[in-house]
């Protein structure tokens, strides 16, 4: 129950300083002239405030870091020991983790820059220097120790961890076309992963998860349709970093687990922002053109080209990540052939939807 109501606190702090900090972006982008004006392959209708991202920037940092900051003080407090005493003890233990949350901070840190200078000089900004940015990001995280670990040699989890981040980054960043779709995405990720960490007793990483949460839900309240507000690349970029940050973060194989299963976890609960940027990267490809060129090919438009609104395309993909997650939190403990039919009920699923999107009544494409 201590553990409960302190991840509460954590949710209810962060979810209101991001609800408060999302006005002053929003101020501070028209003054920046940092809008998003309507026109093309865009479905709002008067320009938008694109600087949404700063207020998830500096709510989640701000949370994570006062946390951890006063964390060894707060078991002085009588009053706090009273009431969350078990939790409290908990977080003395922070400290094992310092240099993984430094990692993870910096490289978030220097995402969001990349993505501000994005948002400030638009096309301007070089597309290979932005590549460069998020390499550097997750190269910051593998010298944190933060990659994965089930490869055989360092180089090669070093050159998955790279490919992850850089490759996870760049999904929410191609996602963020649809109000409210890639923080939503995120939040509704979030919580699986949320199920798994609490779960496997990491109370640490849940912690983090609930103040992650907590500031997409705060800027939600602005973004869902009609958004008043948007992430811009800082804001996309960062979610996308920090996702693939905590998977990373995260343990996946428990005492019961009988397979290396469970590390296909993230795939299968980020299946939707992987999904959609693997499909306009090959039409993109087949077409001739950059990657970096946005259109109207993303699973998000699929769906109001069939008649959604843009809440109800929203809330499909919310379900279907919803979904997917429920169906790859039981690989923790799974056997060899429960490991097997999840992934195949799940590749299953991913089909389904592809199908249903990208075929009409006839079978023409």
């Amino acid at each position: 129950m201590d553990r409960a109501l302190l991840a509460g606190l954590v949710g209810i702090v962060s979810l209101g300083l991001s609800a408060a900090l999302v006005p002053f972006s929003m101020v501070l982008g028209r003054r920046l002239g940092i809008l998003d004006h309507p026109g093309g392959r865009k479905t709002h209708r008067s320009p938008t405030p694109r600087l949404g991202g700063l207020a998830v920037f500096v709510s989640f940092v701000g949370i994570v870091v006062a946390g951890y900051a006063s964390s060894p003080s707060l078991d002085s407090l009588p009053w706090v020991h009273a009431r969350l005493g078990d939790a409290v003890l908990l977080l003395r233990e922070a400290y094992r983790v310092e240099a993984k949350l430094l990692g993870v901070l910096g490289g978030a840190a220097l995402v969001f820059g990349v993505g501000l200078a994005d948002d400030l000089w638009g096309s301007r900004f070089p597309a290979w220097l932005k590549a460069v940015g998020l390499i550097a990001a997750a190269l910051i995280l593998v010298a944190a120790d933060v990659r994965t670990s089930f490869l055989p040699y360092d180089w090669m989890n070093t050159v998955v961890t790279v490919l992850w981040i850089f490759g996870i980054t760049n999904a929410f960043n191609l996602l963020d076309n649809l109000d409210g779709l890639a923080a939503g995405v995120a939040f509704v990720a979030s919580a699986v992963l949320l199920i798994n960490a609490w779960s496997l007793g990491e109370f640490f990483i849940s912690l983090i998860l609930v103040a992650f949460m907590g500031t997409l839900l705060g800027f939600l309240c602005f973004n869902f349709n009609p958004a008043r507000v948007f992430l811009g690349d800082c804001g996309s970029l960062f979610i996308g970093y920090v996702m693939g940050s905590l998977t990373l973060l995260e343990r996946y194989v428990s005492h019961a687990s009988s397979t290396l299963f469970p590390v296909l976890m993230p795939v299968v609960v980020l299946a939707v922002p992987i999904v959609d940027t693997a499909l306009v990267m090959v039409i993109r490809l087949r077409e001739g053109r950059p990657f970096y060129v946005g259109d109207r090919r993303h699973l998000s438009h699929r769906l109001l080209d069939l008649g959604f609104s843009e809440r109800g395309a929203a809330l499909f993909l919310y379900l279907a990540t919803f979904s997917l997650g429920l169906a790859a939190a039981s690989l923790t403990d799974a056997t060899w052939g429960d490991s097997l039919l999840i992934l195949l009920q799940s590749t299953g699923f991913v089909t389904l939807i592809l199908v249903l999107l990208f075929f009409d009544r006839r079978g023409g494409a």
